[in-house]
């Protein structure tokens, strides 16, 4: 039993291989093709990495939140460098400042990012060996074991 598969857009759960049909044929629920299954094993983790992230920021505003979190934290970061600011517009010079008083005031001091940045260190750890045996895969049964 494969516990999820991507193909193409659509996520499969707790899904059989293939099965028999009455006349004793094996009907394929997944690709059936080294490549194409490789191809969608790949896709499955990259997608359930995305998933792990997006389940630990609790939505789409929580990982928006974290992404600008971490935004102020680099602008704190390069203002300690004392940048040189001629250079950029007014509007940026704005959203400068702006990004650098968030920060002073605590913004980049996240629980929320740190979280975050958790759950994307581990589970690119995690699904980067299996991406790696994915691609070293040689039969279809070495990526259904790694689906499953």
């Amino acid at each position: 039993m494969i516990k999820a598969i991507k193909i193409n857009n659509q996520i499969h759960t707790n899904i059989k291989p293939y099965y028999i049909d009455e006349k004793g044929n094996k009907i394929w629920n997944i690709p059936n093709d080294l490549e194409e299954l490789r191809k969608s094993a790949i896709d499955t983790f990259n997608w359930l990495i995305q998933r792990a992230v997006k389940k630990t920021a609790e939505s789409q505003a929580g990982l928006s939140a974290s992404n600008s979190k971490a935004i102020a934290l680099v602008i704190k970061l390069l203002d300690a460098q004392n940048p040189d600011t001629s250079s950029l517009t007014e509007l940026e010079k704005s959203a400068y400042n702006k990004m650098l008083n968030l920060a002073n005031a605590g913004y980049s001091d996240s629980e929320l990012l740190n979280n975050v940045l958790n759950a994307v260190t581990t589970n690119i750890s995690i699904y980067t060996e299996k991406i790696e045996a994915a691609v070293q895969a040689e039969s279809i049964d070495e990526l259904i074991g790694l689906l499953s």
